[in-house]
């Protein structure tokens, strides 16, 4: 209780991430994995029209960004989203955000994710939760509670921190605890702190992982508390993490943010054909956790989790919509560089895409002699995979058999799909008009 506490009091004198409410003026901050078209195609099969009662709960929501982000997309439906956070500081931060953006479609509550349970909100369809549960006493009674308040075919967007890259971190927050056990005032907590950052060797642990985790330098003495200062903190390598979720009965969907799936993949790394033949047999979950070791820059884990298998929208249900978001004229640039004949059937078409989440990404499509004919008709983003087979039919005057179609998409959409840019949506649907 003492610890929990001392948190609270932390993020009522230092609200984080530090954010001004006028910037909501010039600005819309968005949240990895918080778009729709991607939380339709992930935890929701492509099927959710966010408009029938959509419930959505943002957990320890902080100064608000994932609730002004959530609340700028649904603000024309009837769906309704609970802030909680136990700082009331942090709130009153969000609510202006929200004021600024005129959003009404977001109830307040200032109180702690572990009182929930007595609060009757009732289930909900969408919970997110942002670097919140690796703070409290106990991560597994937070997120279980979690869990229970998810509706039948519910999901969530979790961030935790991740081990391996914050091992300088660590050092660092130990260290200061020495330092500063004697310490009640936390301005002084933050000005030692200031000295001891300040005179880092480049042996330091942490000097060596600052290029890719610098919340003091970002966020100035808030974020230099948050990250060295804190008092309750804990970390999970990737097998900790598919525990933590399994515990708490979920299943592991993917992670949301593009750059870890990129960083995750054994095949960056391992060029020893025998060695990843070798590694490419284990279990998925096995190949990230080598991968997260060899990298060892990954600093958190951005992921979904769902109360049932299987939600993520599937080529092979033809009624659903491929379409690029958004980047919504790739399908035309891939369509036309084909149709130029810049690119023969048989060869690969080789281009480098900067997208919202990363950047310089490497994309590699082996030409067939359907490929044109799907890009062509995925230019206006309304057609379903039965539509777009029916035209390629109608081309080429002969009876395609659709699992031929359907493995052309998949190997051509994989890369798309992993990178974020490119979802599924029913055709009942309606296309998304992207928030800014």
């Amino acid at each position: 209780m003492k610890d929990l506490l001392a948190v609270q009091e932390q993020y009522q004198d230092y609200p984080y991430p530090l954010r001004d409410p006028e910037e909501e003026t010039q600005r819309l901050l968005q949240v990895v994995g918080g778009q729709l078209p991607e939380l339709n195609h992930w935890l929701y099969r492509g099927k959710e029209n966010f408009k029938s009662g959509f419930r959505v709960l943002v957990a320890g929501g902080g100064t608000g960004d994932a609730s002004t982000f959530l609340g700028e997309q649904l603000k024309n439906t009837n769906a309704e989203i609970v802030y909680l956070d136990f700082s009331f500081a942090s709130m009153e931060i969000a609510q202006k955000r929200a004021e600024v953006r005129g959003l009404k479609n977001i109830t307040w509550i200032h109180d702690s994710i572990l009182n929930i349970p007595k609060l009757n909100l009732g289930k909900f369809d969408f919970i997110n939760c942002s670097g919140v549960l690796h703070h409290l006493a106990s991560p597994d009674e937070g997120l279980q509670i979690l869990s229970d308040s998810l509706s039948i075919c519910g999901g969530m967007n979790l961030m935790i921190y991740a081990k391996y890259g914050r091992a300088g971190v660590y050092q660092i927050q130990h260290l200061m605890k020495v330092i500063n056990s004697d310490v009640n005032s936390m301005a002084e907590e933050i000005e030692n702190c200031k000295a001891i950052v300040e005179i880092l060797p480049a042996t330091n642990w942490y000097t060596k992982s600052q290029d890719f985790i610098a919340d003091h330098i970002l966020f100035g003495d808030i974020g230099l508390y948050d990250l060295f200062l804190h008092k309750q903190d804990r970390a999970y390598s990737i097998p900790e993490m598919y525990e933590f979720v399994s515990k708490a009965d979920l299943h592991f969907v993917h992670f949301t943010s593009p750059k870890q799936r990129l960083e995750l993949e054994i095949e960056k790394y391992i060029k020893d054909t025998d060695l990843l033949r070798q590694i490419k047999q284990l279990d998925i979950r096995v190949q990230q956790a080598i991968s997260e070791l060899i990298v060892g820059t990954v600093v958190k884990h951005d992921f979904y989790v769902s109360k049932v298998k299987d939600t993520v929208a599937d080529l092979a249900c033809l009624t659903n919509v491929p379409y690029f978001y958004p980047e919504t004229d790739l399908a035309t640039q891939i369509y036309n560089f084909i149709d130029n004949g810049q690119v023969s059937i048989g060869q690969e078409l080789k281009f480098k895409l900067n997208c919202r989440y990363v950047q310089d990404v490497d994309i590699n499509i082996h030409v067939s002699k359907y490929t044109k004919y799907i890009f062509k008709n995925m230019i206006e983003g309304s057609k379903s995979l039965q539509e777009i087979f029916d035209a390629i039919r109608k081309e080429f005057k002969w009876n395609i058999l659709d699992a031929v179609l359907i493995n052309e998409c998949k190997i051509i959409f994989t890369q798309f799909f992993k990178i974020g840019i490119l979802f599924l949506r029913d055709k009942s649907i309606a296309a998304y008009k992207e928030c800014i």
